[in-house]
């Protein structure tokens, strides 16, 4: 992928590295040259001094071939006003865009941008980590919205079908791990005690999840 950073912070510069690491054609855009220091002498990518809404700077970065761009600068006012212009003008297909405000987060994923917000994702992920002991959260996918979880299965669940963990719009089994193999089980399969079972679960439905899980 050729995927633009915009800002060069510690969120843009690890990103930049990881997609870098990962293969990618990365260019980073901030406008202090001195943060692309924090990318490392070994960074491959390219990287472009100025203003992220300027659109000779965004152009000198050759958005308009970009498959991806990623605007993470720390202003919530700038980083909205370089994901309209990304999406509008340059039609990037894939445009992600941290939003410190969660009420900026949520108008700008109406509007098809891809938002991150620190601050929401932050609140629920605690309330979870300290009331959700019985699952362990594996990946988050999108801003949070859907996590994919794994849990064991204990006596209580012994002989039940898979579809009992699935809750319509909620809780997807997407997979069980038995004696070191996972696969695919459908919703009639039965569950055995032991097995891991790989759950995807929208935000706010883990406690339902761990009410099925013990039973109950």
């Amino acid at each position: 992928m050729n995927v633009v950073v915009i800002g060069c912070g510690r969120v843009g510069s690890g990103v930049a590295r990881s997609l870098s690491a990962a293969g990618h054609l990365v260019t980073v855009i901030d406008r202090d040259p001195a943060t692309f220091g924090r990318l490392g002498p070994q960074f491959p990518g390219a990287t472009v001094p100025g203003v992220g809404f300027d659109r000779e700077v965004l152009e000198a970065a050759d958005v308009e071939h970009a498959d991806a761009i990623a605007v993470v600068t720390g202003s919530d006012e700038a980083n909205a006003v370089i994901s309209r212009l990304a999406s509008t003008l340059f039609h990037v297909p894939r445009v992600v865009a941290r939003m410190y405000d969660p009420r900026q987060a949520d108008l700008y994923r109406r509007l098809g941008v891809v938002t991150i917000s620190p601050v929401s994702w932050g609140i629920s992920r605690v309330v979870e980590l300290v009331t959700l002991a019985d699952l362990a959260l594996t990946t988050s996918l999108g801003a949070g919205q859907v996590d994919v979880v794994e849990a064991v299965v204990t006596d209580r669940l012994q002989g039940a079908p898979v579809g009992e963990l699935e809750i319509p719009g909620e809780t997807r089994v997407i997979a069980v791990t038995r004696g070191g193999r996972t696969r695919i089980m459908e919703a009639p399969s039965l569950l055995e005690t032991g097995d891991v079972v790989h759950v995807a679960v929208a935000e706010g439905a883990s406690g339902r999840l761990q009410t099925l899980m013990r039973g109950e």
